[in-house]
């Protein structure tokens, strides 16, 4: 990110006057109800403000609560994706967080693709963004335990799953991708003939990441419905194609090769495909079924 830039959002913010700066106070989950933070995230890049909508339950201001992660689709719309969890947040006393990660800063190579690409520094990474704001959540001293649940939707869904093929050390307890519209194969050779963002190849993973990340619970989640080959959103790239038709197709492929990585590798993986009844491509009720999936009966 061009220093110029970074002054610039910088700028903005501030110009939004006082009773705007605070309301993006600098540490989360201090009040119920939606909020939002700005997470000014250090990298090695330097200070990178990343605005983060946030949601408490009433029952989470007295005590510690766990996290959950959510990542926006296409849209860029961190609010709805926050809005998406809020249900199950009163239901099952979680904390929420979306980060917003905006087009002119975050095109597709930044936030799909987390910028992996001739960069082999994972701390330059977009993906790295979460673990850092997952510092400042745990110095909140909101957040219950020392894990958060990473979900994303469609887009979302291709950061989550990268994520964590590529930082396997990151702190999720569970890793959800649901509705990806196309996938990283979890193979280090050009899958198919291609290179990342298809597969690892060209990535620094190596066999004992790939064995590690095989080894932490990644959910694949798929809309039965999210079957449309013509759907306006859906990637027609070749690499894509080559993974399948529809995103319901890619998503089998992906749990496909995934399956014959761990069996090489000796992995005993708890890698988990769910299939959603009756939905497509719906981020709030795709939402709503991890939520159910994690947490029903806890």
């Amino acid at each position: 990110m061009a220093t110029v830039d970074r002054v610039l959002v910088a700028m903005l913010l501030l110009a939004c006057g006082p009773q705007i700066a605070a309301a993006h106070d600098l540490t989360p989950f201090q009040e119920a109800g939606r909020s939002h933070v700005i997470h000014e995230d250090v990298s090695p890049d330097g200070a990178e403000p990343i605005n983060v909508e946030t949601y408490v339950p009433a029952a989470c201001t007295g005590k510690p609560c766990p996290l959950v992660i959510a990542i926006h689709g296409l849209e860029r719309n961190a609010e709805t994706a926050r809005d998406n969890w809020v249900e199950a947040a009163e239901r099952h006393g979680l904390l929420i967080a979306a980060p917003h990660f905006d087009r002119d800063r975050f095109p597709t190579r930044l936030f799909q693709q987390g910028g992996v690409r001739d960069e082999a520094d994972p701390a330059r990474w977009v993906y790295a963004s979460i673990e850092r704001f997952f510092d400042r959540a745990l110095a909140s001293g909101r957040v219950a335990g020392s894990s958060y649940v990473l979900f994303g939707h469609s887009a979302g869904a291709q950061f989550v799953h990268r994520m964590a093929l590529l930082m396997p050390a990151g702190r999720f307890s569970t890793a959800i991708s649901a509705n990806a519209g196309y996938y990283t194969l979890p193979l280090r050779g050009e899958g198919g003939g291609f290179a990342y963002p298809y597969s690892l190849a060209g990535t620094p993973a190596t066999e004992a990441t790939l064995a590690a990340v095989l080894a932490k619970p990644v959910w694949v989640m798929l809309g039965e419905r999210d079957d449309d080959p013509a759907h306006p959103q859906l990637n027609h790239s070749r690499g894509a194609e080559a993974q399948g038709p529809t995103r319901l197709d890619r998503g089998r492929h992906f749990m496909a090769v995934a399956a014959t990585e761990a069996a090489r590798l000796k992995v005993e993986s708890p890698w988990r495909a769910i299939m959603v009844p009756g939905v497509g491509h719906d981020s709030r009720r795709m939402a709503g079924a991890a939520a159910e999936a994690l947490f029903a009966g806890r």
